[in-house]
């Protein structure tokens, strides 16, 4: 049965409708589907979240200050994507270029921070100058095994830096990353 762009046929009840999804070759897989959508319900809707989509949702539901969600639509407004594994409590945020991901920003939990990927910021001067203008909410990086390997400078999210560091993604991260190719 077709579809047209993907979403499933169905069957038009009231008030649910079911939906037929052209699974394999011959099988056919019926999903309860809310009327006026193509979206399965209950249960079926969490399992369509990704890792990273439920790890964002965990830090920003952990961060009273909104500081996660802001800084996140900042920096994916920006066109830049983003991941995190299932295992970890960080979203790092990255371009393609040259068949590689270049991590340019890093959102971390427990306390909530933006940290600046090392392999990216070591070196360059937009890292003193972001640093510098957020110094009081700077925190060295730290843990069982040090995330200075992997970290060249972190700054908390709180409700009082919030507008700095947005501040600093749109004036210092974003054209950082534009002029290295993103």
């Amino acid at each position: 049965m077709a579809t047209p762009k993907g979403r499933p046929a169905a069957v038009i009840g009231h008030p649910i409708r079911i939906a037929v999804i052209p699974a394999r070759r011959y099988a056919l897989c019926l999903v309860y589907v809310q009327h006026g959508s193509h979206r399965p319900v209950g249960a079926n809707r969490r399992n369509m979240m990704g890792a990273k989509e439920e790890l964002l949702q965990n830090l920003s539901r952990l961060d009273a200050s909104g500081g996660i969600q802001r800084i996140h639509r900042a920096l994916t407004d920006a066109g830049f994507r983003y991941k995190g594994p299932s295992n970890s409590q960080t979203l790092l945020y990255y371009f393609r270029s040259g068949g590689h991901e270049i991590g340019v920003a890093a959102i971390r939990g427990s306390p909530s921070l933006l940290s600046f990927p090392a392999t990216f910021w070591r070196g360059r001067s937009g890292l003193a100058a972001a640093l510098g203008r957020a110094s009081s909410f700077s925190m060295e990086p730290e843990g069982f095994v040090s995330s200075s390997q992997y970290s060249a400078g972190q700054l908390r999210i709180t409700t009082s830096s919030i507008e700095t560091l947005l501040s600093i993604v749109d004036e210092i991260i974003i054209p950082e990353a534009r002029a290295a190719g993103a």
